[in-house]
């Protein structure tokens, strides 16, 4: 016997549950209920010990607080020279969640320097597609690569580097098809975009001494040279990137560059530099004549230079691809033209364009942005930066720096939390002096509560969320289910089948996340369930479906314009009030896009 107890810390109100004494034979066990209610805080720390006159024990757990609402986002990049500043006001909109206001800024020295916060968005993404595979672990060994052969001062950690490089390797073979190539999962059919960047990478991550399967490489290069021979209808762009990812792997065709050279009018300046790159690596001295060509091609002021590009000829959709196009030519001119004008301004351009404050808009443009700045890193030497730097959030003093050889270039941001932010706008204000320049990145997060932000679809993308319960019967001997729309409370045990409908125009790349109430759990296995009369949402018709802790996720690599019905279950586990954010869906390289459900409260008695 002896005295078993829990502690609550202050940011949990308690609603119902007292003290209370359980006995506890040898090896049993006992459930005891507190119903909590979290204040304003992202997470909890729970304590239990079991305490005797012999021996004692406890444990601690530390568990996140999702907010409610829609999560969203405003951000800002840039830089300034060294004796200037910068200010801009972040502004936090009515209708927010207690508590879940933050505002993020970091500070770095260097271009080199404000590439880790890009790192680290893309080694933190929580999905693992293929592209998002290879946009993790590729620019890891690319920056790895550059801040070597500078001899840059960082706090890289080389075991956890290791670690991700294989583990993202492993995913990389286990996602090849057995036909060569690689899709945006393992399921699906193969890209030849896909196959290409994956081709590519890995030859790049070879060049710098990581040990990868040449029979994986080998059995792409195939696929690819068999898809860019029979498909006639690849994008002029499109066509001089598998060229180019074939010509890094060694793979010179010679009356291909030719043809493609001929053809080169039809190209975009992103599809100009591509064809440069694999002139370059052809050994072929036309590459000089594409070069002059984006010189004369670049749009510039009297600070930035770049290139315009309205779509992505690799993923084929209408967008704003132009920090891609830019990354591509700043990596070829920085070959061809190290000395050339154009370069630090282009450069300039891409950091001051992290639409997301520390990245860019996606997963793919931030790894493309970052491979094309680590080239031009590697030919021009930035001025050796010794900076004084203050940066001030509402007049207050937040962060003072001294920045120079002697400091890291990777320092981590610095977080307020809600109590250092003001309800609607926050100044901030950047102050620098010394010589060299100052890259900075700052973003605001929080959720929404706001009417419009829930069930906010349109015709050319809505979703819709229904609760189902499963009541069992039987037919028979056998155990069978009917679906009846949820009404009302539930109780511990109860299964309840979520239908999503999707509808709306073709879309490719679509993702959905759903996010569950906290008093439920996954049924991994919803095949074992039979239902009396099957619905007809009732299939399993998507190329990957994910059970995180705290939502689903589900992928579409191409949604047909009409209706489609995804469903999934959920146990019921413990009682309480839940409420369950709204989903959403949109296209996973369109971040402007976006539906959403309303909010759902789960009562569970």
């Amino acid at each position: 016997t002896g005295v078993q107890t829990c502690a609550l810390p202050i940011w949990l109100e308690v609603l119902s549950g007292q003290t209370q004494d359980v006995t506890i034979p040898s090896r049993g066990e006992a459930k005891v209920d507190w119903r909590v209610k979290p204040r304003q805080t992202r997470t909890v720390k729970l304590t239990g010990k079991a305490l005797t006159d012999e021996e004692s024990d406890a444990l601690e757990i530390e568990l996140p607080v999702n907010f409610p609402g829609v999560k969203l986002s405003a951000s800002r990049g840039g830089s300034v020279a060294a004796g200037s500043g910068a200010e801009f006001d972040m502004t936090f909109p009515d209708k927010i969640e207690a508590g879940s206001r933050s505002l993020s800024i970091r500070i770095a020295p260097s271009i080199a320097g404000s590439l880790f916060g890009a790192l680290e968005y893309l080694t933190s993404f929580p999905y693992g597609c293929v592209e998002q595979t290879m946009s993790s672990f590729l620019p890891d060994i690319v920056v790895r690569d550059v801040v070597h052969t500078l001899g840059l001062k960082t706090e890289l950690d080389e075991v956890s580097l290791q670690e991700k490089i294989r583990a993202g390797l492993d995913r990389l073979y286990s996602f090849q098809h057995p036909d060569g190539g690689w899709g945006w999962w393992e399921t699906d059919d193969s890209h030849p975009f896909m196959t290409a960047y994956v081709v590519a990478g890995l030859v790049q991550a070879r060049a710098t001494g990581t040990q990868v399967q040449d029979d994986a490489i080998n059995k792409g290069v195939q696929w690819l040279r068999k898809d860019l021979a029979a498909d006639s209808k690849l994008t002029a762009d499109f066509r001089a990137y598998l060229i180019y990812a074939l010509t890094v792997a060694g793979q010179v065709d010679p009356a291909e560059l030719s043809a493609m050279y001929g053809r080169r009018a039809n190209l975009s300046p992103y599809g100009m530099a591509l064809l440069g790159l694999a002139l370059e690596n052809a050994k072929d001295a036309r590459a000089g004549e594409i070069a002059a060509a984006l010189e004369s091609s670049a749009r510039q002021d009297t600070e930035e230079a770049w290139w315009p590009a309205t779509r992505d000829p690799m993923l084929d959709f209408e967008t704003d691809a132009t920090p891609e196009a830019t990354a591509y030519v700043t990596k070829f001119l920085s070959h061809q033209k190290k000395n050339s004008p154009l370069l630090p301004k282009a450069a300039l351009w891409l950091i001051n364009h992290r639409n997301e404050g520390y990245w860019w808009s996606s997963t793919k443009q931030t790894a493309m942005v970052i491979y094309g700045l680590t080239d031009y890193l590697k030919v021009t030497n930035e001025l050796m930066p010794n900076l004084a730097i203050t940066v001030f959030v509402n007049d207050k003093a937040v962060v003072t720096r001294k920045l120079d050889q002697t400091t890291t270039i990777n320092s981590p941001d610095f977080t307020l939390d809600e109590s250092k932010l003001l309800a609607g706008t926050n100044h901030i204000k950047v102050t620098t002096s010394g010589t060299g320049r100052l890259y900075y990145g700052a973003r605001a997060e929080y959720y929404s509560t706001e009417a419009h932000f829930q069930k906010s679809g349109t015709t050319s993308l809505n979703l819709l969320r229904d609760y189902f319960r499963l009541v069992p019967g039987k037919s028979g001997d056998r155990i069978v289910y009917d679906t009846v729309p949820l009404q009302g409370t539930v109780t511990p045990g109860d299964t309840i089948a979520v239908r999503l409908t999707v509808t709306g125009s073709e879309w490719k790349y679509m993702m959905i996340e759903d996010p569950i109430p906290a008093g439920t759990e996954f049924v991994e296995k919803d095949n074992l369930y039979e239902l009396r009369n099957r619905p007809p949402w009732w299939n399993w018709y998507f190329d990957r479906r994910e059970l995180h802790d705290d939502r689903l996720a589900i992928f579409q690599t191409y949604f047909t314009q009409g209706q489609r019905d995804y469903f999934y279950l959920l146990k019921v586990v413990n009682p309480g009030v839940f409420e369950a954010s709204p989903a959403r869906v949109g296209p996973m390289y369109q971040s402007d896009v976006m539906a959403t459900t309303e909010s759902r409260r789960l009562e569970v008695k």
